[in-house]
């Protein structure tokens, strides 16, 4: 608990610091301006591909909902993510005993693959998100899973990241133009107010205190001369 309230602090210092100073503006600046232009960049098409005809296939299921789908004795996964699907998969592999018949998979990213199996064995390497796949049961009843994304646009879709890093760009544009132009903004004000930029008022009272000080002792810093008596340099 304590841990969390001292980072919860740290993380308001920090905005604070961002948000209140100069070099903060400038930093924040920096991170959305480059963030926002390396999501952006980011955007890609996405492809759909589907696998070679398939005469041996194998499946690892876990037990958070995902199976992992080996095919043609390949060395290569294909995950399926049983909430992504309708209708809904869970368990079609253990309780009929299908045949495989067609995978269809998002070809332009691939994700890490771990699974510790019942046997003590793990399973390691990397896998394609699937988005449809087509079988036949044991009693020969068929079957066809797909994902909304494929449903949507079966012949796959563009991933526009633009319109967040938009905006993530124009807040970064924003930070750097205050940070540049903030105090001469503020500075205006100021002297629209009557005021000078960088001078305090002070009170009638208080003027006149440090005007009759400052005329008694122009000097006060500065030690006074001692005078020297001429009988003095005859001893």
């Amino acid at each position: 608990m304590i841990g969390l309230v001292n980072l919860t602090l740290a993380l308001l210092r920090l905005l604070w610091f961002l948000l209140s100073t100069r070099v903060g503006n400038l930093l924040a600046a920096a991170g959305l301006l480059v963030g926002g232009l390396l999501w952006g960049l980011t955007s890609h098409q996405v492809h759909y591909q589907a696998v070679p005809p398939i005469s041996w296939f194998r499946v690892y299921s876990s037990d958070d909902g995902y199976d992992y789908v080996q095919i043609n004795h390949g060395q290569q996964f294909y995950v399926i993510k049983d909430a992504d699907f309708s209708p809904y998969p869970g368990g079609v592999f253990l309780d009929t005993r299908p045949r495989l018949l067609s995978l269809i998979y998002e070809s332009d990213a691939q994700q890490p693959v771990e699974l510790n199996l019942k046997e003590g064995e793990r399973l390691t390497g990397s896998g394609y998100r699937v988005v449809a796949f087509s079988l036949v049961t044991g009693s020969g009843q068929p079957y066809t899973f797909t994902t909304a994304d494929y449903r949507a646009s079966p012949r796959g879709f563009y991933d526009d990241h633009w319109p967040l890093a938009t905006w993530l760009l124009l807040a970064g544009v924003g930070f750097l133009g205050w940070a540049l132009l903030g105090p001469l903004v503020l500075d205006l004000w100021l002297l629209r107010r009557g005021q000078r930029p960088g001078y305090e008022p002070v009170p009638t009272e208080r003027a006149y205190r440090l005007l009759g000080r400052q005329l008694s002792d122009p000097w006060p810093g500065l030690k006074r001369v001692r005078e020297i008596d001429p009988h003095d340099l005859t001893k």
